[in-house]
């Protein structure tokens, strides 16, 4: 159970003793959303981040019973360009190991990060997700604010694409060393595919898991600060029904 619960906007925030007591819980909410859709519905659609703050969500997500797996199609949020899904800093693989590897999904659905067109490759992934109108998303808050590679100087709360080609910032491509995923800023790739805020917004459910004090300013910004584009994250206080699970670290510097 959340050591403390508050709403800010429309986004509900959720403290948790620590991130993996935030991640079990948000696998048990995830699986109650999961089981309730499949109950209404054939079946459905999930977009899913690709981030270590991923971790404790997707351990306890992939021994949650009574979720039928073969019911569910997989996407991603964002992929680096000119990347191999072999390559070990890919999403795809991510996913691929943390989670798709343990359970039987329908299908998972792939930006392909080494596409010679990213534009044409990013039309024909939005194709996809209009076709499947994805029910929930699963998200995290990077280090700037960024959702998915939405970083702050490519964010626009009006962008007309559902996916789109990005310049990444300093900030996210030295996130990513933090993260373990490359040794030095230089190895980190300058340009990703990702989908975009407004899109986000549109997905009915939306559960977000940010834990660390390195993501503490950029919870403060997403949570207490205004609603702008350089926090890409605020605009989750506009989703009508977003959660935000924390742990004490990541929700150090809220009032």
């Amino acid at each position: 159970m959340p050591d403390r619960t508050f709403v800010r906007g429309q986004l509900e925030v959720r403290i948790h003793p620590d991130r993996e007591s935030a991640g079990s819980e948000g696998a048990a909410f995830a699986a109650a959303i999961i089981r309730e859709t499949l109950a209404r519905n054939a079946g459905m659609s999930i977009v899913f981040a690709s981030a270590v703050s991923q971790d404790p969500f997707l351990a306890a997500l992939r021994k949650e019973e009574g979720i039928a797996w073969e019911r569910i199609t997989a996407f991603h949020m964002d992929e680096y360009a000119g990347m191999p899904g072999t390559h070990p800093a890919s999403f795809r693989r991510f996913l691929q190991e943390r989670l798709f590897d343990h359970v039987p999904v329908a299908a998972f659905h792939q930006l392909d990060g080494e596409a010679v067109d990213l534009d044409a490759e990013c039309d024909r992934y939005a194709a996809l997700l209009r076709e499947a109108a994805p029910s929930l998303v699963i998200m995290g808050i990077g280090e700037n604010g960024h959702l998915a590679f939405i970083d702050p100087p490519v964010c626009s709360f009006v962008e007309p694409r559902d996916v789109r080609p990005v310049d990444l910032d300093d900030v996210c491509r030295m996130q990513q060393v933090h993260d373990g995923a490359f040794e030095t800023i230089d190895d980190v790739p300058k340009r990703a595919l990702s989908l975009t805020v407004p899109f986000f917004l549109r997905i009915p459910r939306a559960l977000v898991f940010v834990n660390g004090h390195h993501k503490a300013d950029a919870v403060v910004a997403a949570v207490e600060g205004p609603i702008v584009e350089a926090c890409p994250a605020s605009a989750l206080r506009t989703h009508p029904h977003a959660t935000l699970f924390l742990d004490p670290a990541a929700a150090s510097k809220l009032e």
